[in-house]
């Protein structure tokens, strides 16, 4: 939060390294921890320390990054973590953890800097900050264009089942998008870049917002990501995705689609092969309507300015 100044300041710099992979799937355990063992040596705490004096900050709040939550602690600047997940329940479990217990040390108590985290839905049970509180998915709700979508598409789209597709930077490579020619029932609109030219794939540019896209359709295929998942549960719509082995967050979001029924996970093989069409049919039988809490947002404005009186 900052105090009224004419405009916001701020500056960008990493706060972590993330995890490092070349697709959707698979996490490069070695690489990630390479990067965060050269991360953590060249701490730009102090940089970040110096930034939040002299912006005079009230209250830090962070989406998953830890080093923020030291700084500010260093400070006395209370903290709130926003996240379903951490970087240090990821890391945990990569191949290659018991060896980077230093690192993972060094991560546990950053985040028991936070004095509040936030836990959206799919999260894991167990926080390290010094209270936590639950809250409905965060998501930007969006808007059904799907007259507007019919008219620029030039497409009727009576007797069709709609389907958004979100993939990412890295997940549609691998997919055989040509299997989905097969699925004469189906229209599929994206905005990821897909190569191929399928007649029932549409690419829609960045006119097209992705939370509107998602109220317009009948259900999202998805990699499985949370802030796919909150933006398709906000506008009520069911999601099939696939496993995603390697990302220990997909444990929650896989036994919460399953405890909700608000979703169909294929294996990675149909998944990749686009054979989607059994998927579907059982995903549009689902509903979503009163299944999940929703508003996150709403609760997580309660919780700052309860810190802030």
């Amino acid at each position: 939060m900052f105090k009224q100044f004419p405009e916001i300041c701020y500056w960008f710099q990493p706060i972590d390294v993330g995890c490092k992979h070349t697709n959707s799937l698979t996490v490069e355990a070695e690489e990630t921890f390479r990067s965060f063992k050269t991360f953590q040596k060249n701490s730009k705490i102090e940089a970040e320390k110096s930034w939040l004096i002299e912006n005079q900050v009230d209250l830090v709040l962070s989406d998953i990054a830890s080093m923020p939550l030291k700084a500010a602690h260093s400070l006395s600047i209370p903290t709130i973590l926003i996240g379903n997940f951490t970087w240090h329940d990821i890391y945990s479990y990569l191949p290659g953890a018991k060896e980077q217990k230093h690192l993972l040390q060094d991560l546990k108590e950053e985040y028991a800097c936070a004095d509040l985290q936030i836990l959206p839905q799919c999260h894991f049970t167990q926080s390290l900050a010094k209270n936590s509180r639950e809250v409905g998915f965060i998501a930007k709700k969006g808007q059904n264009i799907r007259k507007d979508l019919e008219l620029y598409l030039d497409i009727l789209f009576s007797n069709k089942t709609l389907v958004f597709i979100y993939l990412g930077q890295y997940g549609t490579q691998s997919v055989l998008w040509e299997n989905l020619s097969r699925h004469k029932n189906c229209l599929y609109l994206t905005r990821d870049h897909i190569k191929q030219v399928i007649p029932n794939l549409k690419f829609l540019d960045n006119r097209f917002e992705f939370p509107d896209l998602m109220a317009s359709v009948d259900l999202i295929c998805t990699k499985g990501g949370y802030s796919t998942l909150g933006s398709a549960f906000s506008s009520q719509k069911p999601v099939i995705t696939c496993e995603r082995k390697d990302f220990y967050e997909f444990k929650a979001i896989r036994e919460y689609l399953q405890k909700t029924q608000t979703g169909v996970i294929l294996d990675d093989e149909d998944f990749y092969q686009g054979n989607w069409q059994p998927a579907i049919k059982t995903a549009l039988n689902l509903t979503v309507k009163d299944k999940v809490p929703l508003n996150g947002e709403i609760e997580i404005l309660e919780s700052i300015y309860q810190m802030l009186e």
